[in-house]
């Protein structure tokens, strides 16, 4: 691999979690693969053969998805390039715009349908939050991996973090009931930082806040801000967000918000082969009917084992 896209892999690795560093690894293998087929030196490219190996990738069929994630890598190596190693001058993607490269579904919108975020698409959130971007890639992260609603999320206190089993205890003022709710390993890192090495303390009502996310003037980031102020802005920065659809009131309606995080969790969920009792539980339903939505986007074998499941607990 190029010394430089390894060095910027080692600055990925140091700062991201393992399942974002194993994505831009992948990707940028990919993209010098492409670059050494073509004799192109990864350090003398224009936007012009930038452009070749993304219209390619389009022309070849690949996934929107796919497309995405790899433009991300790329543009985040030439960063680097740029803003650290300063080994080039101009940066080759100010003239080039994801959106020219990812196609998207223009499918009329049915309001009835569920937009829900992908592994790969969580990820374009992560590498796009605005700052402070320690605290919002974890807010993101955590929305995802849990499932929790924005509003339970920004009431978590520390003491509702179990961070031995990695749980968080959740209150739903929708429900009236607490409920668990897990995370990742991968987690562990970003929250070390934002606990114990002084990211949080560096916001002032830190001091006398007991919540897990502060902000810079209350003792607690405000529930619209998940939306306004991270989730969407950093969804069209990353060239996923769309509008879709205009309501009876006038107002828009995206397709990227908290709400798709966890929609997606229970999607990603169901897929990896876990219950949907469980899903149910951890995503705080309390009609199981409710879950069931989440079946009709996902593969047929899953389909199939819930039928199978529902016909176990009639029995």
């Amino acid at each position: 691999m190029h010394d430089l896209i390894e060095r910027h892999l080692n600055r990925v690795k140091g700062m991201k979690a393992e399942a974002t560093y194993d994505t831009h690894k992948t990707n940028l293998k990919q993209f010098e693969n492409w670059a050494e087929e073509h004799g192109y030196e990864v350090t003398e490219l224009r936007a012009l053969e930038l452009e070749e190996f993304f219209l390619k990738m389009n022309n070849d069929g690949y996934a929107p998805n796919t497309i995405g994630s790899r433009y991300e890598s790329v543009r985040g190596f030439y960063n680097t390039l740029v803003d650290k190693f300063e080994v080039v001058d101009e940066h080759p993607f100010d003239n080039l715009r994801r959106r020219d490269y990812v196609q998207k579904n223009t499918r009329k919108h049915d309001e009835s349908d569920i937009s829900y975020v992908t592994p790969e698409e969580k990820e374009a959130l992560c590498e796009n939050v605005a700052s402070p971007a320690l605290r919002n890639e974890l807010l993101v992260r955590m929305l995802w991996q849990t499932g929790v609603r924005k509003s339970e999320l920004v009431e978590v206190e520390l003491d509702d973090l179990n961070r031995n089993e990695r749980s968080i205890s959740i209150w739903s003022n929708k429900t009236k009931e607490s409920r668990t709710v897990y995370y990742q390993p991968s987690l562990d890192l970003l929250l070390d930082q934002w606990l114990e090495n002084g990211y949080r303390a560096a916001f002032s009502p830190a001091e006398h806040s007991s919540y897990l996310f502060v902000s810079e003037r209350s003792e607690h980031i405000h529930v619209d801000t998940v939306n306004e102020k991270i989730v969407k802005p950093a969804a069209a920065e990353a060239g996923i967000q769309e509008v879709l659809y205009t309501d009876k009131s006038g107002s828009k309606r995206y397709r990227v918000t908290p709400h798709a995080l966890r929609h997606g969790h229970a999607v990603h969920a169901l897929k990896s082969g876990i219950d949907v009792r469980t899903v149910q539980q951890h995503l705080g339903h309390a009609d199981l009917e409710m879950t069931m939505k989440y079946l009709q986007l996902i593969d047929d074998d899953v389909k199939e084992g819930y039928r199978e499941f529902q016909t176990s607990t009639q029995a």
